[in-house]
């Protein structure tokens, strides 16, 4: 489930870029010399050549903001209704409480919590800043990587029409995986240890300043975009490590279609696809949007109001779902319905939305048998209603990366079933705060190195 607005393109002045001669097809003949030795990385990292250099757009801080960003003129009523009923929608799912300004948290988490991005529209790099420090460097082996994978494997079909929101989250996420595994690569082979202390600095400042820059932004939102990124790179680190280069361009000729592939990168591994699921609305409904929900809304959704390993665990058993948003009585309504792989998962998933609902005000959420799986309806509650929210959606992220990269581990030598098995064993013997802890001090201790092997002796 997502909602995205498209980011308005303007013409760039003042532009701090190298003067290079126009190739006949609208590239340049040659690299900016400022990247040419990253792209000439990120062909040798991926096996891959490219067909053309592409400009890269060193902008100030101001510049970027004006390209990252949408202008609140270029807004129609229909986009302003649609984001009113998004904001209604995230507090029927108890995620979000009182008034919301999604426009600005939007425009906020695509500037202040960007470094950079590649345009498949234009096939141009954009970059906030004009000095080239080992931070820039790093961020633009990721960006090269986007303009590679697009000359390669297309990236613009993320945005076909027949492409639904989970596909597109799903090849978002393999395509964003890839780029932060080259990525991690260069800093690994390419930076001495003066330069690493210098990006380790570098990168915590960023990370501080994109924290204050978004932190008006609902967590559910930002964690929506933070998906693609923790959770793509254990599929992409898994392809990687089973079958190299290859196997990652495989997946991206033939990508991932469900989010479950992100959640659970096992799934990817065994071929699960979705099973349809009814959510028997009345043919008097007036639909507004519908589609998959999605293995990682369930998660996060109940992440937010029950704890995150209980969540996590019934989202885990996600076999297929649906969702709708409509209007009851002038009030915006969201039902959806989940599927599970077998009858035990959909008994976890009914007594957690049972748990979940009963956070929520009285009368305000329905538990349902929808076409005999576990759903719920829900509505808006108004701005007035104050909802207590953990915000703790992109932390909670951090479980399913963790999963993933487990599973990536494992599937070097086992099968999907076998990588669950020793994924599930290890991360039992975590509690939810040693997981998220950023110290990562329980990853360090002897016991936890046991749990590891003990769980690969009993599941191998």
């Amino acid at each position: 489930m997502a909602l995205a607005l498209a980011t308005v393109a303007v013409l760039l002045v003042g532009l701090v870029v190298a003067v290079v001669r126009l190739g006949d097809d609208g590239y340049p003949d040659e690299w900016d010399p400022r990247v040419a030795d990253l792209a000439t990385f990120v062909e040798h990292e991926r096996g891959l050549q490219f067909d053309h250099p592409v400009y890269v757009d060193f902008l100030s801080a101001s510049e970027y903001t004006e390209v990252a960003t949408t202008s609140e003129d270029d807004l129609t009523d229909a986009d302003r209704d649609e984001l009113d009923r998004y904001a209604g929608t995230l507090r029927a799912l108890g995620v979000a409480s009182g008034p919301l300004d999604l426009f600005t948290a939007y425009n906020q988490v695509s500037d202040g919590g960007t470094l950079a991005f590649y345009d498949p529209a234009d096939r141009r790099v954009r970059v906030r800043g004009t000095e080239m420090s080992v931070g820039l460097r790093v961020t633009l082996v990721h960006e090269l990587t986007h303009a590679l994978q697009d000359q390669r494997f297309d990236l613009d079909r993320l945005y076909e029409e027949d492409v639904d929101s989970s596909q597109a989250v799903a090849f978002r996420g393999l395509v964003e995986g890839d780029a932060l595994r080259v990525e991690d690569a260069y800093v690994a082979a390419e930076l001495s240890p003066a330069e690493q202390d210098d990006y380790d600095a570098e990168f915590a400042e960023q990370v501080e300043q994109g924290e204050a820059a978004i932190e008006d932004v609902p967590p559910f939102v930002s964690a929506g975009f933070g998906v693609p990124y923790l959770l793509g790179q254990p599929l992409a680190e898994m392809l990687a490590n089973e079958g190299g280069n290859a196997a990652v361009d495989d997946a991206l000729r033939d990508p991932p279609s469900t989010e479950e592939h992100l959640f659970d990168p096992a799934s990817f591994l065994a071929g699960e696809e979705a099973e349809e699921v009814d959510l028997g609305l009345d043919d008097d409904v007036e639909v507004l949007d519908d589609g998959p929900f999605g293995s990682p809304s369930w998660y996060l959704v109940l992440a937010e109001r029950i704890d995150p390993l209980t969540a996590f665990d019934a989202a885990l058993g996600w076999g297929g779902d649906a969702y709708a948003s409509f209007e009851r009585d002038g009030t915006s309504c969201i039902r959806a319905a989940f599927a599970g792989d077998e009858a035990a998962d959909e008994e976890a998933m009914t007594a957690a939305l049972d748990e979940w609902a009963g956070t929520l005000p009285d009368g305000m959420v329905e538990v349902l048998d929808l076409d005999g799986h576990p759903g719920f309806e829900s509505c808006d509650p108004g701005e007035d209603v104050d909802i207590e929210v953990a915000g703790r959606s992109e932390e909670a992220l951090y479980v399913p990366s963790l999963w993933g990269f487990l599973v990536a581990d494992a599937a070097t030598v086992a099968d999907a079933g076998t990588a669950r098995c020793y994924a599930g064993a290890v991360l039992a013997g975590l509690t939810y705060d040693e997981i998220v802890d950023p110290t990562g001090v329980a990853f360090g201790t002897d016991e936890f190195q046991q749990t590891m092997s003990d769980a690969y002796t009993s599941c191998t």
